[in-house]
């Protein structure tokens, strides 16, 4: 098996915030050259190659290292062996897993039988689910490690052959051999490795590089990788070409402490643009960085345990780079590929590792792996899109104490500060003379900040928030109405606009008018929703931020906080100026306070699991489809006919708005439409814009995208915020459509033929209506629809009413059913509030919507009056159908394709 280049397709999760080098991987079927016993070059025998290609390696000095950033590691392992008995792991199994999925219960389609039998069977099934935290559902932090204890436990009995009696629990991957991390060299270890290399041009390793430059899948050892990784060594790893770096806005990763790696391959090096203040990394070059965790010995001695070492081999485009983490054995000298599958079998998934903190009392803590998806939520907006974030000039010019955003209290030291000049001499960077050519983030793009305390937040959202926050990144992807909320480097955070709202429009981002500044930041839901996004947990409105991070960082509650106070506020206007300074630095007083009493590292750390993909072979999301459609209430789902008409309308471009221009769009001369609409003109009977700048859109498309892509993402693939916002509430899962009712199985049959043979032609269309209409059983609160249903830029307009939302639930077709309701009253997109209507700047997409509503559906004057309730209600159930077979439609030609209509913000992806 082997995790394959990451093309983006079919299916393609975008969008987690691991900030450098955050990954993914598959046991490889490639034989790489042999790793030598001691982790050393490949070929047994092969001299070293030195920087000239010679026969021996380049010599290398290394000077102790200055860095204020410490990681003395931990001697060794002092663990027991366990063993369990398979009476007692069937008891085990029964009392957390029983009293849902033991016969005769089934839930979530899932069941065993506690006999021998029964649980060879299930083992797999079971143990992959606990050791992702998946099950239970939402456990919390010590349901959670029993979870991961017995999927430790179920692969140790399968891997040992199910033995009736005892076996040993063993953890997953290879304990064999591998390498021990010489003693000088754990002591002396730090954020940039336990030495420093001399100023010598690095060595090389050529041999390697062509290895990995052919590479298709990451190999299963980490040794394997680059010669001498394992032993953490850096003067080996320098004379082969391999140094570390730090960044200076860091990512949180629950209080982990990390060593990065950079290897370029030989003859090339990583350019500076000044014209785009970029690096260009070349093809094939490595990115290295493992976690450490802290852990009390048995003499009270704090040492530091290698948990993941991460690795990215750069590609253009970026969706062919590879990716993989690699978890070190108990033992910490073997690192084997990560490769928990997702519940298509694909690789690789999140994952929940528990780890001693103190081997005297056996404390234990949650560690979580976050999985291949929630690694290209992070990585598709690296700021060079090219998949690498932590190695920006930005990140790499490391800066003192208080400036740049630094925090004013750090310690920065001498071989922190001269990491750009070393990378320099080193041959690393090229096209640069020094560290005072590479931008400062205080002078960054044309607006200034405001005061200290808003360069400081910009700089904890370049480490931590811009990756997903900017015109490429997940947010914004899965998203687009919230654009303007660009957190990188030069986007909106300077001077900042105290009256920007969510997209919404129902919370302000920044509340700058609360009577009790202090009580708010301490209320359960903090006024400004910057504040609460960093400062609590993730609830039916928010998604608790830095997303897909383990762990609370205080620090970023205690920025925002600050921040806030630092603005001026309204109520000080009239003040003078020593005035208005008393009043904020008492703000900035009461942010402290708050944020210290109300914020605190948790004893341990809660994962939720997240897995959008769909089970192999493919099982509808309700098994009870074929029984529950053609008899009340949904008895129409088969009535109804759909004929040729429905395709035709949903693939018809009709103009519906105009495209919003950006720089770089470019717009051709157009002649106007065969048919001119009111909306279409001005006052004086001139057309808004260019008719070039017509924006036209799909019946298809404006149904998924302004309904279904809500929950399901822009892609189909399950990738959106609301999609993660529901599993952390009460764990459902949103379907990925793409690969599950639109895909294929192994022998190439659509999967919406098992449809068709029950309900005919387009069948799926049928199930994906009933699904969207009442088949979904998950609950939606109109809290929740107020904050993830949104429309973006998308022409459609349906009543805002707690009450209507509420009927609708999960069942979203709901809100195409609102839509037409407002055509047949003659209200789509006019902001009436008879019926209410909550997007007025839809009234371009009424034809569009009329069009959809009355296809096979006449709307007559009775009708249209609403005089006749039951002929209203037949009107408005077929009008709701026909939406539905348009995202069918949309949904089968165009995003099982990976085609994804451009929104009108979008100009630049016509």
């Amino acid at each position: 098996m082997g995790m394959t280049r990451n093309r983006p397709g079919k299916g393609l999760a975008f969008g987690v915030p691991l900030l450098m080098l955050v990954l993914a991987g598959g046991c490889s079927s490639q034989e790489g050259p042999p790793a030598a016993p001691d982790g050393g070059p490949p070929g047994t025998g092969t001299p070293d190659a030195g920087s000239d290609g010679g026969p021996g390696p380049t010599p290398v000095t290394c000077l102790p290292t200055n860095s204020n950033e410490r990681i003395p590691l931990r001697l060794a392992a002092t663990r027991e062996p366990v063993f369990e008995t398979f009476d007692n792991l069937r008891a085990r199994v029964d009392t957390q897993c029983g009293t849902c999925h033991k016969a005769p219960e089934i839930r979530g389609g899932f069941q065993y039988t506690s006999s021998h039998a029964g649980l060879r069977d299930a083992a797999t099934s079971m143990a992959r689910m606990a050791t992702q935290g998946a099950m239970p559902p939402l456990p919390t932090s010590d349901q959670l490690k029993q979870a991961v204890a017995l999927g430790q436990a179920l692969s140790s009995w399968l891997a040992q052959g199910t033995p009736e009696g005892s076996f040993e629990v063993r953890e997953e991957g290879s304990s064999d051999g591998g390498v021990a991390v010489a003693r000088d060299v754990g002591e002396a270890m730090t954020d940039l490795g336990h030495c420093i290399p001399g100023a010598a041009p690095l060595g090389r390793d050529p041999e390697k590089d062509a290895w990995f430059a052919q590479l298709t899948t990451l190999p299963r050892l980490l040794s394997e990788t680059d010669t001498g990784i394992v032993t953490f060594d850096a003067r080996t790893l320098a004379q082969h070409g391999t140094v570390a770096f730090a960044p200076t806005y860091p990512l949180f990763s629950d209080h982990a402490k990390k060593l990065r790696q950079v290897h370029v391959p030989a003859g090339s090096s990583i350019r500076y643009e000044p014209s785009t203040q970029r690096f260009d990394i070349p093809p094939n070059t490595r990115f290295y960085k493992t976690f450490f965790k802290p852990v009390k010995d048995a003499q009270g001695r704090v040492g530091y345990r290698k948990i993941e070492t991460r690795l990215i081999v750069v590609r253009q485009p970026w969706q062919d780079s590879l990716f993989g983490t690699y978890l070190w054995n108990e033992e910490e000298t073997v690192a084997e590929l990560h490769d928990l599958r997702y519940r298509d079998g694909s690789s690789f998934s999140d994952r929940v590792l528990v780890y001693r903190t103190d081997e005297a009392t056996g404390t234990t803590r949650n560690y979580a792996i976050p999985g291949r998806h929630r690694c290209i939520d992070c990585h598709t907006g690296s700021e060079a899109q090219n998949f690498v974030l932590g190695f920006t000039p930005l990140q790499l010019n490391r800066r003192p104490a208080g400036e740049g955003g630094v925090d004013a209290s750090a310690s920065v030291l001498p071989d922190e500060l001269s990491q750009v000049d070393r990378m320099i001499q080193y041959g690393v960077l090229t096209g640069i003379r020094s560290s005072a050519d590479l931008p400062k983030l205080e002078t960054y793009g044309s607006k200034r900040p405001r005061n200290l305390q808003e360069l400081e937040l910009q700089g904890y959202f370049i480490g931590n928030c811009a990756q997903c926050h900017n015109p490429e990144g997940f947010a914004v992807k899965s998203n687009p109405a919230i654009a303007s909320l660009d957190f990188s480097a030069g986007g909106i955070l300077y001077q900042f606009p105290p009256s920007l709202k969510e997209s919404n429009g129902l919370r302000p981002y920044v509340h700058l008018g609360v009577t009790d500044f202090a009580a708010d930041l301490r209320s359960p839901a903090p006024a400004s929703t910057l504040f609460q996004r960093v400062a609590r947990d993730t609830d039916e409105r928010i998604i608790h931020m830095p997303a897909n991070v383990p762990g609370q960082d205080c620090r970023a509650a205690l920025l925002v906080a600050r921040w806030i106070a630092s603005l001026d506020w309204p109520r000080d206007n009239g003040l003078s100026q020593e005035q208005k300074e008393a009043q904020r630095q008492e703000r900035l007083r009461q942010a402290e306070l708050a944020v210290r009493d109300t914020c605190q590292d948790p004893p341990d750390v809660r994962w939720v699991s997240e897995d959008f993909t769909d089970k192999v072979p493919y099982e509808p999301r309700n098994p009870h489809w074929a029984t529950s459609m053609g008899t009340p209430p949904f008895e129409y789902l088969t009535r109804y006919p759909i004929t040729q008409a429905h395709e035709t309308l949903a693939r018809q471009r009709i103009p519906t708005n105009f495209w919003i221009p950006k720089p770089g769009c470019h717009f051709e001369s157009s002649a106007p439409p065969p048919s001119i609409e009111p909306w279409m003109k001005d006052a004086l009977g001139n057309p808004k814009q260019p008719w070039g700048e017509l924006y036209y859109a799909t019946p298809g498309a404006v149904v998924f995208q302004g309904i279904c892509a809500n929950c399901h993402g822009r892609a189909g693939d399950g990738q959106s915020g609301a999609a993660k916002t529901l599993v952390a509430l009460n764990g459902s899962r949103v379907a990925n459509l793409v690969k599950g009712l639109a895909g294929t199985s192994s022998t190439g049959e659509p999967h919406m033929a098992m449809f068709e043979r029950v309900l005919g032609p387009h069948g799926g269309a049928r199930y994906l209506a009933w699904m969207a209409s009442g088949g979904t059983t998950v609950t939606f609160t109109p809290e929740f629809m107020q904050a993830w249903i949104k429309y973006g830029d998308v022409d459609i307009d349906f009543s805002p009413r707690e009450t209507d939302w509420g009927k609708w639930g999960a069942n979203m077709l709901g809100a195409a059913r609102g839509a037409c309701d407002l055509v047949r009253a003659g209200k789509f997109g006019t902001g009436s509030s008879e019926p209410p209507s909550g997007n007025p700047n839809a009234l371009g997409g009424a034809t569009l919507w009329k069009r959809v509503c009355t296809l096979d559906n006449p709307l007559t004057p009775d009708i249209e009056a609403g005089t006749d309730d039951a002929a209203v209600a037949e009107w408005l159930q077929r009008a709701q159908f026909n939406a539905g077979v348009m995202a069918y439609f949309y949904l089968r030609d165009e995003l099982s394709q990976g085609r994804i209509a451009p929104l009108r913000s979008e100009c630049a992806k016509r």
